[in-house]
């Protein structure tokens, strides 16, 4: 059993069939994202939640292409990152990347006003547009009318 069909077993992840269009548009929204969080003249934090957006909607992307949605009960947001390495062969450094600047953001969001500094905000961008690129080289390999 995969560990993806082992978090459909525990409840974390639904199977369903993958939709073309909803990846298309999760990638535009990212690409969205990822300009406006590169622009200087906004502040840290908002650069950071686009950043964090632009990453979040690509993974999201990356295990819809593979017919899976996260399940909306807890962690649901946090387990598009954990799931990288199975969705698109990444390596384990970019989704704990993002899995320790998705902790940032809930605390923040849920927590004390905890602001993101400028070099948090920047190394997440970077971070989302490796994971850009990334899930973009595995859509060539994998689902290329994606992309058309």
């Amino acid at each position: 059993m995969s560990s993806l069909e082992n978090l459909v077993r525990i409840g974390q992840l639904k199977l369903e069939p993958s939709s073309d269009g909803e990846i298309v548009t999760s990638l535009r929204r990212a690409a969205l994202y990822l300009v406006d969080a590169a622009l200087p003249s906004l502040s840290p934090p908002s650069r950071f939640m686009l950043a964090y957006d632009a990453a979040h909607a690509l993974a999201f992307a990356a295990l819809r292409a593979n017919g899976y949605r996260p399940d909306a009960g807890r962690g649901h947001r946090a387990v598009v990152f954990q799931t990288l390495g199975v969705t698109i062969g990444a390596s384990q450094q970019p989704w704990l990347t993002l899995d320790r600047y998705h902790t940032r953001r809930n605390a923040s969001e849920y927590g004390d006003m905890v602001e993101a500094s400028a070099s948090e905000a920047e190394d997440l961008l970077m971070a989302a547009q490796e994971l850009q690129a990334l899930f973009r080289h595995w859509l060539v390999r994998n689902r290329p009318a994606v992309l058309v």
